[in-house]
């Protein structure tokens, strides 16, 4: 079992916090700490330059992985976003798992970097192609829709040859039959009951087969939302409020997905929330919890979200401590967690 940590933001968390928090991620056993990309207002959180913050974690950590999910490819030209990613590979001498994704939150960020959205598609799919061929050991061109590259050599080149793990962040039906087609790696889940990420999870195995893809040489990421404490009490009367903010006010792609499925915002309440997808107890019950997610997904990676930026930072670093010393040690027992 993998077990990696999605850095969002926190209330009252800066970067050098941020960062202190991930070099304390690697102390307590975490296998990867993974950043999105989010621009203007929504940065906060989380960041919007992943790779720079990744190269800064790169240069506190020494063996935890860092991942992306994900960058924005449809935002930047991909020769900038393959030399950049190549970069932090080597910086972090191999450390980095690549995870992309198509659009932004929603219209703003597309309309200030002149990328509109309903292009966004079509320029995820060439920029991943040139992504990909840029990292490669031969020169390369490329002619399509969206980008044109004339005959070039792109440097560095990553230390994980031929690249680093590729991650298609799966929020859709169409981003989950991408991912399984071309024999991609997947992140899926933060708002998916156990029922629904056991579907996506054969769904997305079945379609890596179809594709003549091998399914166990593939890895599914399985995200949740969690919050422990020393009750299931006093974690609800930590995370309530705050967790209804986060989602209500922060999070308008889950916001508008909750509500397409729940038929109204006012079916949008924290009990509905923590009996589909928001993990929040004791260690106990997050273990067990959790515990029913695993199997329902047969994953080997669980990807934990356990910094809220409407929380404040303390609360989030004690919930991360009791998780990686209560929690994990009954998900994934090893002498390194132990």
């Amino acid at each position: 079992m993998r077990i990696g940590t999605f850095v969002m933001g926190t209330r009252g968390g800066d970067y050098e916090a941020m960062l202190e928090q991930t070099v304390r991620c690697e102390e307590l056993g975490f296998d990867t700490v993974v950043l999105a990309e989010r621009h203007f207002r929504h940065a906060p959180l989380l960041y919007p330059s992943p790779l720079v913050v990744g190269a800064a974690i790169a240069a506190r950590t020494e063996h935890v992985r860092i991942g992306t999910a994900g960058r924005i490819l449809s935002l930047d030209h991909p020769i900038h976003i393959a030399e950049s990613a190549a970069t932090l590979d080597v910086l972090s001498d191999g450390r980095l798992d690549f995870g992309v994704t198509r659009a932004s939150l929603d219209e703003e960020a597309h309309v200030a970097f002149s990328s509109p959205k309903e292009d966004s598609n079509g320029r995820f799919t060439e920029a991943l192609e040139i992504i990909s061929r840029a990292w490669g050991d031969r020169p390369f061109s490329f002619e399509g829709e969206h980008f044109t590259v004339p005959e070039v050599s792109v440097f560095p080149k990553p230390v994980q040859r031929p690249h680093p793990p590729l991650y298609v962040v799966a929020v859709s039906p169409e981003r989950l039959a991408f991912a399984s087609q071309n024999g991609i790696n997947a992140y899926i889940g933060a708002i998916r009951t156990p029922a629904e990420l056991a579907e996506t999870a054969d769904t997305y195995r079945q379609g890596l087969a179809d594709a003549g893809h091998d399914p166990a040489a593939h890895t599914l990421s399985v995200n949740r939302f969690i919050y422990v404490a020393d009750s299931d009490a006093r974690a609800r009367a930590d995370l309530e409020a705050p967790f209804m903010e986060l989602m209500h006010e922060r999070a308008p792609d889950l916001k508008g997905a909750l509500v397409a499925k729940y038929g109204s915002v006012d079916e949008l309440t924290f009990d509905r929330m923590l009996s589909d997808f928001c993990i929040c107890g004791g260690p106990e019950t997050v273990a067990s919890r959790l515990t029913e997610v695993l199997e329902a997904t047969d994953t080997g990676y669980l990807l934990a979200t356990l910094n809220f930026v409407t929380l404040g930072h303390e609360l989030c670093t004690t919930s991360t401590e009791l998780f990686a010393s209560e929690v994990m040690p009954a998900l994934a027992p090893s002498p390194a967690r132990v």
